[in-house]
């Protein structure tokens, strides 16, 4: 039976919110009647859903909880009913009874979630949607849990890691605004009463305090910082991080992400093989999971090879950054019988890969920043002193 929302009083007032299955509005009432409620106001969870927004540890925490109620003999639909209870991810939300309702009605898990629960990522559809076809979703949402709690963790200390440098660009943007848009404007008084053409560095941050004092322009300040702040969140912290080709390319960071795409490549192939997928469907599915819908492409058209009779190994080295390092790791495991496992370290390795270039990346973040807050203030400290020195010049000081 489907789900409902209702809101009603007691006898003594009280009003009284909660959900109800039944047949329709009508039952609902009838039902909420016979309990000594008087309804208000009943309506279906999938009208006017309010989709709580679940962050990667509360979904990592969700799909382990799945996982163990699974694992204990229940079925979908009644750990879905016991996890919407939760007050970390169900109390006032009616994401999770939509799903088991949609569930009941014969859909799959994984379309449900990613269509209703914000903020869950394509490669984790598609991880539970191989788990559901092969007939082992509790494991796999176990194992899923755990991707998720190192990919936490990473956040974590990527966050902790940039607090400083967040720090030192406020205050240097803060000091320099300041500088350039409310003490250059006395000095730029005095240099009125020279008759000299100022330095075009000094006309140029002049003119920037103009444009800093300006509303409309400080406006733009405030919206590049914003754009900036955007930018590295949706580069470093998006939920649904995309990889185009181009970013691969990057200096430093493209072999970093390269990485995280081989990791998340071989972990899932691996967790599907052993939840009994077979490797052409497990291979399409690990394309998804690396978060670039062109490496998924090239993915697919391996997995097109591989049907055709084609080697593993063979199949992955025409697939772009994975081909530099995989195929190695696949022959070994094809010739040890134990491909999965030789994935699973293969995805461990890369992780740390990425682990690695993160935090390089990060170190560079810091002398990079000192020495762009400095290079600045040199500029304004030259469009002050030229002006000076040309006079000191023209009077033969």
């Amino acid at each position: 039976m489907p789900t409902f929302r209702y809101h009603a009083y007691t006898s003594s007032g009280k009003g009284v919110r909660g959900r109800k299955e039944g047949l329709g509005i009508k039952d609902v009432r009838e039902g909420l009647l016979a309990e000594g409620l008087y309804p208000r106001e009943v309506r279906p969870v999938s009208e006017g859903v309010h989709r709580q927004r679940f962050s990667v540890g509360v979904r990592s925490v969700f799909y382990r909880e799945l996982g163990a109620l699974l694992n204990a003999g229940l079925p979908l639909d009644r750990s879905l009913e016991l996890l919407s209870e939760h007050p970390e991810f169900g109390g006032g939300d009616d994401v999770l009874p939509l799903v088991r309702d949609l569930v009941r009605e014969g859909q799959e898990l994984s379309t449900c979630l990613h269509a209703h629960l914000p903020g869950m990522r394509e490669d984790e559809a598609a991880v539970l949607a191989a788990g559901e076809r092969a007939g082992n979703l509790a494991v796999v949402a176990g194992e899923l849990a755990e991707y998720l709690d190192g990919e936490a963790q990473i956040r974590e200390q990527l966050r902790t890691a940039l607090v400083y440098p967040a720090v030192i660009s406020v205050l240097a943007v803060v000091v320099l605004g300041v500088l350039v848009g409310f003490l250059l404007p006395v000095y730029e008084k005095l240099l009125e009463g020279l008759d000299q053409d100022l330095p075009f560095l000094t006309t140029l941050i002049l003119q920037a305090g103009k444009g800093v004092r300006h509303p409309l322009g400080l406006l733009g300040v405030v919206a590049a910082g914003a754009g900036v702040v955007w930018g590295v969140r949706r580069l470093m912290f998006s939920p649904q991080t995309v990889f185009p080709a181009r970013r691969f390319r990057f200096p430093v960071l493209g072999k970093t992400f390269a990485a995280l795409a081989r990791a998340r490549f071989a972990r899932t192939l691996a967790l599907l093989m052993e939840g009994g997928v077979g490797l052409p469907e497990a291979m399409r599915v690990a394309g998804r999971a690396t978060g670039s819908p062109w490496l998924s492409e090239c993915c697919t058209r391996a997995s097109e090879q591989v049907t055709q009779g084609m080697r593993v190994a063979d199949a992955v080295l025409d697939v772009p950054v994975l081909k530099e390092d995989l195929p190695g790791w696949i022959r070994a495991g094809e010739a040890s019988g134990d491909l999965a496992g030789l994935l699973r370290h293969a995805g461990l390795s890369h992780q740390r890969a990425w682990n690695r270039g993160l935090v390089r990346s990060l170190a560079l973040v810091e002398p990079l920043l000192i020495i762009s807050v400095g290079v600045l203030i040199l500029l304004v400290a030259l469009a002050i002193l030229m002006p000076m020195l040309k006079v000191n010049q023209s009077l033969g000081l």
